[in-house]
Formats: C-alpha cells, structure tokens, sequence
C-alpha cells in the first residue's frame, strides 16, 4: 500500500509540473543569485507549493512541500546535499522544480551569513565555474522577474503611471540584455551590473499591475533597437548628455530640462572639501592657480568639464574622487574649504526617478513621461509586433527577439527533465 502510495505521489507530482512546464510561455529568466560574493553553504526552504528534487539530471525526491529544506554546500567533488538533515551525497547539480505557478522558496545564505530572501518557481544550484563556491540560479517567469525588478529599483510609494514607466524601461532592458552573462550559465545577474533583484515582490501589488498592463511594451530607438534604459534618482533640473557620462553619444539620451524634481529630496546638496586637499588635486590633473577665486565655478547648465584657465577636468572623474552625489555642482571658496552646492542624486542621464513620480502625480501618463525623458523613440509593444507579417520581414527588429535560442543551458532543465521522466511514466 505505502509502495503504491509513493508512487501515485510521484506520477501526480510529475504529471502536476509537466502540465505547468507545457503552460509556461517562453519566456523564462534565469538570474544569477548572490552573484557579488562567493557562496559556501544555503539552505532551501519550501515557502508554498512543492518542489521537485533532481540531481545530475535524475529525480531524487518527487515533493518535498511547505516547510521542508534542503542543504547545499560546496564541496570539493561537488554540491553536498541534506534534505531534512539526512545527507544525500555529492552532485554536480541540484534542482529544484516548482510543480506550480505558485510555488515559493526562500535561501537563507549560511557562510556568508544573509537573512533569508524569497524566491518565485525554480531553483539550480551547482558549483561555480571559478571554484568560489556555488552558483545560485532562480529561473522564473517574466513577469514574476519584472516584479521584483522594479519593486527593487523604485520602492512602493510612487502612483500606478510611475510603475507602468519603470516596468517598461525594466522589460526594455531585459530584452537588450537577456543573455548578458551566457557564459556564466544564467541570464542576467541579481545585481546593479544587470538590474537590481531581490526576489519575490513582496509588498505592492500595484506593482504587478503595472507590468501586466504593460506586458510587451518596450522602448526602442531610430534603428528600431532597445534603447539603453538609463535612469538615476533626481537630475537637479536638467538632465545629461549620455556622452558627458559614457563617451557614446546617444540620440535618445539627449540633455532636457526638467522642473518636476526640484523640490524633491534629491534636489539640493552641499559638501566642504579643505582647500588644501581641492588644490592637490586640481594640480594633480593640471591646474593651478594662485588667487584660490581662480577655482570658483557656476554651472547654470550642466558641463561636461571643471575648466580653470583653459585647463579641463572631466566632472565624472571630480564625482569619484571626492563622492559626490552628481557632477551639477557650483564651486565657492569659503575660508580654508572649498564649497560645493550642488543639485541632483546620480549620474544624470535618461529618466529622472523622481521628477517622473512627480510627472504621475500629475497625472502625465506613462508614454508621456518616457518621451519626455528619451528623445527620438518610439514605445512598441513587442508580443504583439513580432507576431506581424511586418515584424517577420523586418530583420532589424526581429534580430532583437531576447527569446529566440538565446537561453543559456541552465534554464532548460525544467523541460529536460519533465520530458525525459514523463516519457519513462509512459513507458
């Protein structure tokens, strides 16, 4: 009977997550996890839903369920795994299954130590190709991933217009990036190199809103590519030129005024920097004066350039070195300091968070706010252009499909494995 039982559990917990894997659209993400510190030991625990357990490819536990956990900790052979603190050996990998669209895991980091973080649909876990610990894949829907990303990058606060505007320039560059870290095994990283994700959406769900009504809008540019979807906290009134910032010159990333981030919180800065310390650095990078009036500057518009005496320091590099919270600063020397007054949170250039949520407030809709901000663009949505005749003919667009064959070899097990068990159920 408890033979039967078991496997009655194992032909519905597969049946359960290949009927999910065949409802799944392609487009699925795998996200490298932690991926800015080595990983030694976490723990997997089952939050709802159940989970599949594969290792090297083979089914090892058909469901563990809510509450559960498993152990994975680099070894020299391998990922050492315990499941409910029994130990199960050493694998190359291990996976975990969601067997629904609800299934929720948390990782609870180990050494190093990190509070548990939770997680959407599947989990992959082998040893990193560098050796310095384990490598960490959430692979998860879409919208689940966009979710997270934007509640990441924006908080909760901000009205409905906002999040469709940060949800858009979120999918954008999904779709621009997707397969930015292939070589590592996964797309993209949890980190700011790719977009900043922390997991399961948690607290808005206005936020998961803002990306179903957005669902396959993105923005692109005259040659019909995605554009850079570059954005900062508060531009101080203006926003920069992308080649003050990044040498390349964008026609979309073009300097613009802007009124609506003024009066916010990231509008307004000052820092003292003794004159003494000022002076050797402006000697340093050739300039040097002898009245210390010399160093003054106004920038009623945004520079590129601290200039003194036809002597140019790029303003990005002056940020860096003395942590400034943007380069629209003006100079004033005040006793043995020098004063810097400046306005703006960032590097300035694309759309300003803050002026945008201002722009929602209003009630500016969310097309608007990105026009304002990226010139020369046009708001597509993708799903439905590339499944036009005119998309099909139209090879620029179409070399830009993120989900045509450019998924990395981790984010197949779901459908691997599914279909080889499936095929021995059958047999």
């Amino acid at each position: 009977m408890k033979t039967t039982t078991s496997y009655r559990r194992l032909c519905c917990g597969l049946a359960a997550y290949f009927a999910f894997a065949l409802s799944l659209c392609a487009q699925k993400v795998s996200v490298g996890l932690f991926f800015d510190m080595p990983v030694k030991a976490v723990t997997f625990t089952v939050q709802s839903g159940s989970y599949a357990v594969i290792v090297d490819d083979t089914l090892l536990v058909a469901a563990i369920d809510k509450g559960a956990s498993m152990q994975l900790l680099s070894g020299s052979g391998g990922v050492r795994l315990r499941v409910s603190g029994e130990s199960m050996g050493t694998f190359s990998s291990v996976k975990a299954v969601g067997m629904g669209d609800e299934g929720l895991f948390s990782i609870t980091c180990l050494n190093p130590q990190r509070p548990a973080q939770a997680y959407a649909q599947h989990a992959f876990v082998c040893s990193a190709k560098d050796g310095s610990g384990l490598l960490i894949v959430n692979q998860l829907n879409e919208r689940f991933y966009l979710s997270g990303v934007v509640e990441a990058e924006t908080g909760c606060t901000a009205r409905p217009e906002f999040f469709k505007t940060q949800a858009i320039l979120s999918r954008t560059y999904l779709y621009a990036h997707f397969n930015r870290h292939g070589k590592d095994g996964f797309n993209l990283c949890d980190g700011v190199h790719c977009q900043a994700y922390k997991g399961l959406l948690t607290r808005c769900r206005r936020i998961r809103a803002a990306v179903d009504e957005t669902e396959g809008t993105i923005v692109i540019d005259d040659k019909k590519r995605p554009i850079t979807p570059s954005f900062h906290a508060n531009c101080g009134g203006q926003t920069c030129h992308s080649e003050n910032v990044w040498r390349e010159k964008l026609p979309y990333l073009r300097s613009v005024k802007d009124p609506h981030c003024r009066y916010q919180q990231g509008a307004q800065w000052q820092k003292r920097i003794a004159l003494g310390e000022w002076r050797d650095y402006m000697s340093r990078n050739g300039i040097r004066v002898k009245n210390p009036k010399q160093f003054e500057l106004e920038q009623s518009l945004r520079k590129k350039y601290y200039e003194v005496n036809g002597k140019k320091v790029e303003l990005t590099k002056i940020r860096l070195r003395f942590g400034l919270r943007s380069t629209f600063f003006d100079v004033r020397v005040s006793g043995s300091d020098v004063l810097l007054t400046g306005r703006g949170y960032g590097h300035g250039v694309g759309l300003c968070q803050e002026g945008a949520m201002q722009m929602a407030e209003k009630g500016i809709a969310c097309e608007n706010i990105l026009r304002h901000y990226y010139k020369n663009t046009s708001i597509i949505n993708f799903n439905q252009a590339r499944s036009t005749q005119a998309m099909q003919q139209d090879s620029m667009l179409f070399l830009f499909n993120p989900w045509r064959n450019e998924t990395p070899d981790t984010t197949t097990f779901v459908d691997d494995v599914i279909g080889r068990d499936s095929a021995a159920l059958q047999d």
